[in-house]
C-alpha cells in the first residue's frame, strides 16, 4: 500500500483561472508546479494512492508502461514494469523523475504529441490526468494510437467534471494544487473520441466519492457508492479502460478438452475438432480417470498428429485439468472443449473468427439462446445458470448470458497474467473474472447445445451451487480489491501432470 503524509503548510501559487487550455498555458502550469510537485502528491496522500492501487490492478508486473503526466516517476514505478517510459510536457518535472528514478526513461514532448523512443511499443499506456488538460483530445489519440500494438491497453483517469466548483474551491483554500487550465470532460466524450479512432471501450466508471481519508468513512462510501446507479456520479475521479481494434494475423490454436472418466467420448471429441487457419493441436486431459480414457486417448494420437495427451493418476476436478493444458499448449489462443460434446467440436471456428478479427480477447460459448435439444440443461440448471449470469455480470462490470458453459476461448499471453484463484472445481467462474480483472474484452458466441453423447454429467446443482456463490463473493473482491489479488508476472504451471507421447509409449512396451 502506498502511504503519504501530509505537511500542514505549502507553497502559495497564482491561481490559473479563466485561461484557455493552451499548448504555452499547460507547460507553464506544470513548470511553476515542478519544485512542489512532492508536496501536492504527499498533501493529497489518500487520492493519489488509491487511484495507483486501482491502475496497478490492471497492470501485471513485468510490462512495457508508458505513462503521460509521469510527474516524478511515482506511478511508473509504482507499477514494477519491464521498461518503464515516463512523459510529461514540464522538463523540470523530467528532470526530477530523472533523478528520482534513473533505471527508468523520462522524456519531455509536446501537450498533444507524444514522444516515445524509438521502436517502443508499450503494453499499457497510462493517461493519467492529463485529459483533463491536453489542447487536442482527438489529435493525442491519434499519435498514441500509431505506436500501440494489438495487445495494448489503454488506461486514462480524469477529474469528475459535476466537482469542478469544489476543485476550485479547494485549489483556492490551499487543499489541492492551484487551479490550472484544464477540460472538464466525461467518459461519454472520450469513448466517443476512442470508438471514431478505433478502440472499443471495455469499462468505465467513478470512484472516490470522498478523496480525503475519513476513518471508516472513506473506506466505506468509496467502496460501496460507486457501485449504486445514480449516487456512482458522486466520485470525484473518473477511470476509462479501452482497446485497439487491430486485425490480427492467422492463431495457431489449442484445444484442451479434459477427461475425466470418458473412454466412450474421446476419439469422437478429437476427431470432429476442425483444423484451423492458423495450425491446430488437441490436448486431451486425463484427470485420473479410472475408465480406458487414457488408453484410448493413446490409441487415438498415433492416427492422429495433432494430439497430445497430458495425465495424472489423481482427479484433481476440471480447473486444475484444464490448467494443466493450458500450461502444456503452444498454440496463440486456447480453447476449453468439453469431452461430452454438449458443444460441437465443428463451432470451434467461430470463436476464433472474432480474435482474429480484433472485436474480442476472450470469447464465451452461451448455450441460452437457441432452443435446446429435450434433456440437455434440466429445469433446476437453467435457473441457477440465470440468477449467476446477472450476478457475474454485475461482478465483471460487463454482460455475460451463460457462466457455465464448458466452451471458452482466450490468449495464452493473458492466461498467463491471471490471478486465478481455484475456488470451484469447474473454473468458469475463476477464468471470467480474471479476464474481467484484466479488462479483456469479453464477447459471446451462441451455441446450439445438445444432450452428452455418452456418460453422465458431473455437475450437482447444490453443492456446486455454494461454490459458485463463493467463487462470485471473491470475484467481486478480485475486481474491487485488486491490492488483495495481486497480478502474476507469470503463471507457474501445476506439479502432477505429465505429457505422454506416442513414441514413449510404443518404447515402453518393448
Amino acid at each position: 500500500m502506498i502511504e503519504y503524509e501530509t505537511t500542514s503548510q505549502g507553497p502559495n501559487k497564482p491561481v490559473y483561472w479563466g485561461d484557455l487550455v493552451k499548448p504555452s498555458s499547460i507547460q507553464k502550469y506544470f513548470d511553476d508546479l515542478a519544485p512542489d510537485w512532492e508536496y501536492w502528491i504527499r498533501k493529497n496522500g489518500y487520492y493519489h494512492a488509491s487511484i495507483w492501487r486501482m491502475i496497478r490492478g490492471m497492470v501485471p508486473p513485468g510490462k512495457d508502461v508508458l505513462v503521460y503526466g509521469a510527474g516524478t516517476g511515482d506511478l511508473l514505478n509504482y507499477l514494477r514494469p519491464k521498461r518503464g517510459v515516463g512523459a510529461n510536457v514540464s522538463e523540470k518535472l523530467t528532470e526530477l523523475a530523472r533523478v528520482k528514478y534513473p533505471h527508468h526513461e523520462f522524456v519531455t514532448t509536446t501537450v498533444d504529441d507524444v514522444v516515445v523512443p524509438d521502436g517502443f511499443q508499450p503494453d499499457y499506456v497510462i493517461l493519467h490526468n492529463m485529459l483533463d488538460h491536453v489542447h487536442d483530445i482527438w489529435a493525442l489519440m491519434d499519435r498514441l494510437n500509431g505506436i500501440l500494438h494489438e495487445h495494448s491497453v489503454l488506461i486514462a483517469t480524469t477529474s469528475n467534471p459535476l466537482w469542478q466548483p469544489i476543485l476550485k474551491l479547494a485549489s483556492t483554500f490551499g487543499s489541492r494544487v492551484p487551479s490550472s487550465p484544464r477540460n472538464y470532460i466525461t467518459n461519454k466524450d472520450i469513448g466517443s473520441v476512442l470508438k471514431l479512432q478505433g478502440f472499443d471501450v471495455v469499462e468505465e466508471g467513478m470512484l472516490l466519492p470522498v478523496p480525503k481519508r475519513v476513518p471508516v468513512l472513506s473506506s466505506l462510501l468509496n467502496t460501496f457508492l460507486p457501485e449504486i446507479p445514480l449516487l456512482r456520479y458522486t466520485g470525484s475521479a473518473q477511470y476509462l479502460v479501452a482497446r485497439p481494434r487491430r486485425k490480427r494475423q492467422p492463431l495457431k490454436v489449442s484445444v484442451v478438452i479434459p477427461c475425466h472418466n470418458e473412454e466412450d467420448n474421446v476419439e469422437s471429441a478429437v476427431r470432429r475438432t476442425p483444423d484451423m487457419s492458423g495450425g491446430t493441436e488437441i490436448l486431451v486431459v486425463n484427470d485420473g480417470s479410472k475408465d480406458n480414457t487414457k488408453q484410448r486417448a493413446i490409441e487415438v494420437m498415433r492416427n492422429d498428429p495433432r494430439l497430445r495427451l497430458i495425465s495424472t493418476e489423481k482427479n484433481q476436478g476440471k480447473a486444475s485439468a484444464v490448467k494443466a493444458g493450458m500450461d502444456a499448449a503452444s498454440g496463440d489462443v486456447v480453447i476449453i472443449l468439453d469431452a461430452d460434446q454438449t458443444v460441437r467440436p465443428e463451432d470451434l471456428p467461430m470463436f476464433i473468427r472474432p480474435m482474429e478479427e480484433g472485436n474480442a480477447d476472450f470469447v464465451n460459448g452461451t448455450r441460452l439462446v437457441y432452443p435446446m435439444e429435450e434433456g440437455a440443461m434440466p429445469y433446476k440448471n437453467f435457473l441457477g445458470n440465470k440468477a449467476f449470469c446477472y450476478m457475474a455480470s454485475f461482478v465483471m462490470k460487463q454482460r455475460v448470458s451463460d457462466t457455465l458453459c464448458g466452451t471458452k476461448a482466450f490468449f495464452k499471453r493473458d492466461y498467463l497474467n491471471m490471478p486465478l484463484q481455484s475456488k470451484e472445481r469447474w473454473g468458469d467462474f475463476d477464468f471470467l473474472y480474471s479476464a474481467a480483472r484484466l479488462r479483456l474484452r469479453i464477447h459471446e458466441i451462441p451455441v446450439h447445445y445438445q444432450e452428452r453423447t455418452a456418460g453422465e454429467s458431473k455437475m450437482r446443482v447444490w453443492k456446486d451451487g455454494w461454490l459458485f456463490l463463493r467463487a462470485s463473493i471473491q470475484g467481486w473482491g478480485l475486481t474491487r480489491f485488486p491490492d488483495r489479488y495481486p497480478l502474476p508476472k507469470r503463471r507457474e504451471p501445476i506439479a502432477g501432470w505429465e505429457e505422454i507421447t506416442a513414441e514413449k509409449q510404443k518404447n515402453d512396451s518393448k
